[in-house]
Parts: structure tokens; sequence; C-alpha cells
């Protein structure tokens, strides 16, 4: 009977070892992306329905910064997971303070949302990556400078009467960028609501979130057909997110307008330099 070699056993058990060592490795590193998504979905959740934003700013530069996403992908799960959080923080926004939903604005709104977001998706699914992630982080710039009250326009609100237009080109304008950056469109509905139709900032968060439920189903629906949606990121990310969307509306009705618009504003700033800065 052949004999084994004593060196061949330890060599053998050495690398037996350095593969155990290997999985369980990759398996940490597996377990703490997967709780950092459910730590990303609360705050999203919380952002989304506390400022009307959908989340999707925050999401999306997120997915990019710390999980290595590109932006196309980053998009497609971020209009996933801003539809089922701003259906909890609609609901919620309604049972707290019903008559900060405008439902009559959200009808005409959502009439140019809907074909937006269509056109937003295509838009998205040819234009080039690092062009797409540039005009990310101009977008975001340019609102936080708006939110933060660093800039501002002169400007006089819509009457009733003439605002119908107005409302379904900022539908179009809203959908086409949602479903471009995957940001809920909620960056421009909240200051536009807000500045050009009279709206407080109450108002105007919990009437923005109510279009962004439809606005980003539809977007989603749109990526989905060009393979941009991560359904691992998603199983993750929607459970927490739907958490932080519930304690979101609450103190959104609790904080200073002034003080939301503040904070989310500079934050705003701040991750579009990162993102502009940011290497593929």
């Amino acid at each position: 009977m052949p004999r084994v070699h004593k060196n061949t056993c330890q060599h053998a058990a050495t690398r037996s070892d350095e593969q155990r060592f290997y999985m369980g490795f990759v398996k940490t590193g597996y377990r703490m992306k997967n709780f950092n998504l459910l730590l990303l979905g609360l705050v999203v959740g919380f952002c989304s329905a506390a400022m009307g934003i959908g989340g999707g700013a925050i999401l999306v530069s997120a997915l990019i910064l710390f999980f290595n996403y590109d932006i196309k992908k980053a998009i497609g799960v971020s209009l996933a997971i801003i539809a089922p959080t701003a259906f909890v923080g609609t609901i919620a926004h309604y049972v707290i303070e019903s008559s900060n939903i405008k439902f009559f604005i959200v009808l005409f709104i959502v009439a140019g949302s809907i074909i937006g977001a269509k056109f937003g998706a295509e838009l998205a699914n040819k234009m080039h990556v690092k062009l797409l992630t540039k005009l990310f982080a101009f977008l975001l710039f340019f609102m936080g400078l708006k939110l933060a009250g660093i800039i501002n326009f002169p400007a006089e609100t819509v009457s009733n009467t003439s605002a119908y237009p107005f409302l379904v080109i900022l539908g179009l304008i809203a959908g086409s960028a949602s479903a471009l950056f995957g940001i809920g469109g909620g960056v421009i509905m909240v200051p536009m609501l807000s500045l050009f139709f009279g709206l407080s900032i109450h108002e105007a968060v919990a009437t923005s979130l109510t279009v962004i439920l439809p606005t980003t189903l539809a977007g989603a629906i749109f990526h989905k057909k060009f393979n941009n949606i991560d359904t691992d990121a998603i199983k993750f990310l929607i459970p927490t997110s739907l958490i932080g969307a519930i304690f979101g509306a609450i103190v959104a009705n609790i904080l200073p307008a002034i003080t939301l618009k503040i904070v989310f504003g500079i934050f705003m700033i701040l991750c579009s330099i990162k993102i502009f800065m940011h290497k593929e």
C-alpha cells in the first residue's frame, strides 16, 4: 500500500484551512452588505416620507458611492424601492393630515408624469454611464442650492385657472427626471409646488409623495425590460424602507418647514460633489 507523504498531507490541510477562511470571509462580507442594505432602506424610507422626495436621491447616491453599482442599475433598483415606500408614506400622510394631499393637483401631474417616465427610461438606457452620472450630480447640486435657500428665483404663484397645463408640464418634467435619474421626481416637484403653485412645504411634500407612487411604478416597469432591476438588493431594501416611511411621515408634520428644506438641501449638495468626483 503506497504511503502518503507527510508534507503532502500538511499542504492539503493548509489549503483546506485557507479555503474555509476565504469562504468565511466571503460570507461575512455578504452579511455585512445585507445589513447595510437594510440600514440604507430605513434611511431612504424615512427621508422619502419626511421630505416627499421618494428617497431616490439618497438611494442612487449610496448605491453608487458605497455599493459600487453602475448608475443604470442603481436607477432601476431605486425606482423599484420608491414605489412601495411612497405608497406607505402617502397612507401615513393621509392618516396624519389628509388635507395636505391635493388630489386634484395629483391627477394633472400624473397625467404628464407617466408619459415622462417612459421617455426618461428609454433615454437612460441609451445614454453613456459617465454622462448620466455627471448629469445626476448636476441635478443634485442645483436642487440642493435651491432647497437650502442659497439661490432663489423671483416668481408669482400660478393662479388656479391657469395652473392645469403647467401641472401637466411639471408632470412631464418630473416623470422624465424620475426614470432618467431614479429620483422619484420629488426633488423637482416639492420646490416647484411650493414656489410656483402656492403650496406650503408640508402640502408640497404630501402631494409630491402621492404623485411619486404611480410615476416610479411606471418607471420601474419600463426599466425592467432593460434588465436594470437587481432583485437581490430589493428584498433587503423594501422591508426597512417601509418602516422608515412611517416614522418619516410623523416627523414631517413635526419639524419646521425651513428645517426640512435646509437639511435636505445641504445633503444634496454634498452628495452631488461626491458623485461628480466618483470614478467608475
